[in-house]
């Protein structure tokens, strides 16, 4: 028998619950052996989800080690908060408190798997520190300030670090649920419930990002941006970048790394790609033209870099926006 118990707190995303029980239920009914109990655990005897849905809670928040079931799994759906502000209020309240207080207290066999915006939540108990992690990609600059202790790519869908599996954005719930099936009943069993649930795999958000959000970062990122995009389709060096934002090559990279977590040369690539993909979306450009309007050298070189950082194909990038 394996133990899942759903960390539910009042205003969590409907999605994020409803998806979590669906695939949990869809894998146990494909599988009759699967010996999963799926159980729901809340600060009161019932949680509210963000658009009032109410649902009765099996266990309450406090001692695990008093609850009937030792729990293989812990499962946070995404928390819904929108800014800096809203996680400030919404991790001092009391249902939050407590549910920190109960992930500190889990013994090191227990995983979590955790999604959205909840992840603020592991890492305000502290445990992230020093752990690779994602969370929403539109949030992300808010969790790095928050958390610069934490190994923060926003760009993965999902991110395993020991016992922690993070997920990214509000749908990515699909992406951690299926791991975690996976985990449990083996690849042909995430396999099978994504074949019923007609679920696509993608490994990344990055081909998700609205190009113009990074730039409330940091005034020194939207500058930046707004020069790369502006120079796309010719060589970019670093210092020449620099120079342009009256910098040092190190003071760049440093502000640049600060507000977004990368280098100044992967912020280049990402702003080719995401042009990449636009273009791929909206025209009927062949890859070669793409690829010389945002920088690359052929087709064959961005083809490479879209597998490799979008996990799929210009082909499918361009289905996608029709």
């Amino acid at each position: 028998m394996k133990n899942i118990v759903i960390l539910a707190l009042d205003g969590m995303m409907d999605s994020g619950l409803a998806i979590t029980l669906d695939v949990l239920r869809t894998a146990a009914a494909l599988q009759s052996n699967s010996g999963l109990d799926i159980r729901v655990a809340g600060y009161g005897k019932s949680v509210g989800a963000g658009s009032g849905m109410q649902l009765a809670c099996d266990l309450r928040l406090g001692d695990p080690a008093k609850w009937p079931v030792r729990p293989d799994w812990i499962v946070v759906p995404g928390m819904g908060m929108t800014s800096d502000a809203a996680a400030s209020e919404r991790l001092q309240q009391r249902d939050a408190r407590a549910a920190m207080a109960l992930l500190r207290s889990l013994p090191g066999s227990t995983q979590l798997g955790v999604a959205c915006s909840s992840v603020f939540l592991l890492a305000e108990a502290g445990l992230l520190a020093g752990c690779r992690a994602t969370t929403t990609w539109w949030l992300a600059s808010v969790f790095r300030r928050r958390y610069p202790d934490v190994r923060l790519d926003e760009t993965r869908m999902l991110v395993r670090d020991g016992r922690f599996l993070t997920a990214g954005s509000a749908f990515a719930q699909l992406d951690l649920m299926l791991a975690i099936v996976g985990e449990l009943g083996g690849v042909s069993a995430a396999e099978l419930c994504a074949r019923y649930l007609l679920i696509d795999q993608r490994p990344s958000q990055a081909r998700y990002m609205v190009p113009t959000h990074t730039q409330q970062a940091d005034p020194t990122v939207a500058a930046a941006e707004r020069w790369i995009d502006a120079h796309l389709a010719e060589p970019v060096s670093i210092a020449e970048l620099a120079a342009a934002l009256a910098l040092s090559p190190k003071t760049l990279s440093r502000r640049v790394h600060a507000a977004v977590g990368i280098s100044p040369l992967k912020l280049v690539q990402r702003r080719r790609l995401l042009q990449a993909a636009h273009l791929l979306q909206t025209t009927r450009l062949s890859i070669d033209r793409i690829a010389s309007r945002v920088g690359y050298q052929d087709g064959t070189a961005l083809r490479k870099i879209i597998k490799r950082e979008f996990g799929t194909t210009p082909a499918a990038l361009r289905s996608h926006g029709q």
